[in-house]
């Protein structure tokens, strides 16, 4: 997208506490809503492509309640466990339009992504503080990277273009640096704890983030691993309930392992495979050979080329 757009989106859209509740499945209840609105009948769901998410227990509790063997919206919108995670949206942007290195912007075409950053809440928040020294900075973001700053604390991200005159949406990347950072500081906790003489390099890890081994053991495996189970579908979740109900995007493309790695360009550094076919498979995207037709705007041959390739697959979801 042009910066501009992606400018006007961010600017039109309200700011401050956006809260994204969220439990263990809730993608199913949200994906099974968008498709049965005002009401299907229980068979018919069962035969469409969203048929296994009926299969959830969650999602067999509401069928339960449903009467004369109709599903609907509300059905589904009324299942709410009593704890959910609270999560805070905010947006951004990333790249630059008057320039474009596929490797280093890691997207598919030149210009400007929205980004939608999933924050943690004062939940969470509030006993991070009590473990970590606010002085050292937040010790599992990754500086350069599309984190929202000004004090909050970002699980996760999605980065996102999009055109509204094709009404489509591509999800260039899901990533948390958050989890990924906080399970190689265990890791390092681990080393030092089974062997205090290991490399200082280990020892001046913890100096930096302002905690000690034991410190960091117990905010993985008590305070974030709740987080750590879910924060890949609460963000897809995420992307998905604002491109549809805050964009009013009707197709939704997410790259495939081999999409992505291709346009973007990645020689190393590839991302984990999973998020890019198990996590869209769980959402019932499916696999096609059709591509947002914004791609072909401005391409350059080597874009070209791949789009045209019959091998190449994007995984799609259309309301």
């Amino acid at each position: 997208m042009k910066e501009e757009m992606v400018q006007e989106i961010i600017d039109c859209l309200p700011k401050g506490r956006t809260p994204f509740y969220y439990f263990r499945d809730r993608y199913a209840l949200m994906m099974l809503s968008y498709f049965v609105g005002d009401g299907k009948r229980v068979q018919e769901i069962k035969k469409s492509p969203l048929g296994r998410l009926m299969n959830k227990p969650i999602v067999k509790n509401a069928a339960k309640n449903a009467g004369s063997g109709m599903l609907t919206k509300g059905d589904l919108d009324s299942v709410w466990p009593m704890t959910p995670e609270c999560y805070l949206l905010t947006l951004s942007k990333w790249g630059k339009n008057d320039r474009w290195n596929t490797w280093c912007d890691q997207t598919s075409r030149r210009g400007t992504n929205l980004v939608l950053q999933l924050n943690f809440s004062g939940r969470h928040n509030q006993p991070f503080k009590r473990i970590f020294d606010a002085k050292y900075g937040s010790p599992f973001e990754c500086c350069g990277h599309p984190n929202a700053g000004k004090g909050r604390n970002t699980l996760a991200w999605a980065r996102i273009d999009l055109d509204l005159d094709t009404n489509e949406a591509l999800i260039e990347e899901v990533q948390s640096d958050w989890v990924k950072m906080a399970l190689n500081g265990k890791e390092n906790a681990d080393r030092i704890t089974k062997d205090p003489s290991d490399k200082p390099n280990i020892h001046r890890y913890f100096e930096h983030v302002g905690c000690s081994p034991e410190e960091l053991r117990t905010y993985v495996d008590g305070i974030l691993k709740p987080h750590m189970k879910i924060w890949d579908e609460a963000m897809l979740s995420a992307a998905v309930w604002f491109l549809k109900e805050e964009i009013g995007i009707r197709k939704i493309f997410f790259h495939t392992f081999d999409s992505g790695c291709n346009l973007k360009g990645f020689i190393f550094g590839k991302p984990p495979r999973s998020l890019y076919t198990k996590l869209p498979e769980k959402f019932c995207f499916t696999k096609t050979r059709d591509y947002p037709q914004f791609l072909e705007r401005k391409s350059n041959r080597r874009v070209k080329g791949i789009l045209k390739s019959k091998d190449l697959r994007f995984f799609h979801l259309d309301f």
